[in-house]
């Protein structure tokens, strides 16, 4: 059964969420929006249903967060409390809902994001947690890591450097650059306390987007695969359990008639087994 990091939402019922929570999460520019892109297509064409959401997509807050930024001049309890509306709406109305339609739920950055930047600002650590206790645990983190000299280039030959991202907030009148670097560098070290702390799998994102959505991929299926797994034993459990007898009696004689169909393609020859030319046995050849 699923479980939170403290708290349960009122109402929200955890037993039947039978989906999977998959979140991307590290800094600025690391590439997690492109590696959403281009998982959510492809799971979708493994036949699951996905559902990809983010920071300030929430219909209750993400509007407001994006126009109090405009300004730059958003304090920093009002932000915290702002994203953790955001996060909360979403959790309730769209996380919680998909996953109990049993789909994927993949999304950019979780509330380790909105932790690492609330403790880089000075927030009370404790106070930010209790926040977000109400967050459901991940199936799995990814935790894309860059550092800063591999950083910059990055954000400079994409977008260009953003008042929040650069943490002009907290370094007014610093240049710009300096302040980009000083802020990511405090958030990649919180970033890396909070990995060993909630177990993150931690994945080396200098490499190019292909190769890191291969790794990615790789570790999704395990997940999936080792699901279908526990799934399957558990219902072969509940079926021997509801009727003993029959189910052992089952076993015992399909384990019989595969020990004795491969006992008798052993004993026969190979030229009645069948030949591929090269020696080999070709057991299903006509």
């Amino acid at each position: 059964m699923r479980e939170t990091y403290g708290k349960l939402l009122p109402g929200m019922r955890l037993s039947d969420l039978a989906g999977k929570l998959i979140v991307i999460e590290g800094t600025d520019g690391v590439g997690r929006s492109s590696q959403i892109n281009l998982l959510k297509p492809w799971l979708e064409e493994l036949g699951h249903a996905v559902l990809d959401t983010g920071m300030t997509r929430s219909l209750l807050a993400g509007e407001g967060i994006r126009r109090a930024k405009e300004g730059n001049n958003l304090g920093r309890v009002t932000q915290s409390l702002f994203y953790a509306t955001d996060f909360v709406d979403r959790l309730e109305n769209e996380i919680v809902p998909a996953l109990r339609a049993g789909f994927i739920v993949l999304t950019d950055r979780y509330i380790y994001s909105l932790m690492a930047r609330a403790i880089v600002r000075g927030m009370d650590a404790e106070w930010i947690r209790s926040i977000f206790s109400v967050a459901l645990k991940p199936d799995a983190v990814f935790y894309l890591r860059l550092g800063i000299d591999q950083l910059v280039p990055r954000v400079v030959f994409s977008r260009g450097f953003d008042y929040w991202e650069s943490g002009m907030d907290l370094y007014p009148g610093q240049d710009m650059y300096d302040s980009f670097c000083n802020y990511q560098a405090a958030l990649i070290a919180e970033f890396d306390r909070l990995s060993q702390e909630f177990k993150f799998e931690t994945v080396d994102a200098t490499a190019d987007a292909r190769a890191v959505f291969g790794h990615l991929k790789s570790k999704i299926l395990h997940l999936l695969e080792a699901d279908s797994r526990s799934e399957f034993l558990s219902r072969l459990s509940a079926k021997t359990i509801e009727s003993p007898a029959r189910n052992f009696t089952e076993l015992l004689a399909a384990a019989e008639r595969t020990a004795s169909s491969n006992s008798d393609l052993a004993a026969a020859p190979v030229s009645a087994r069948g030949s591929n030319g090269n020696g080999h046995a070709h057991y299903f050849q006509k």
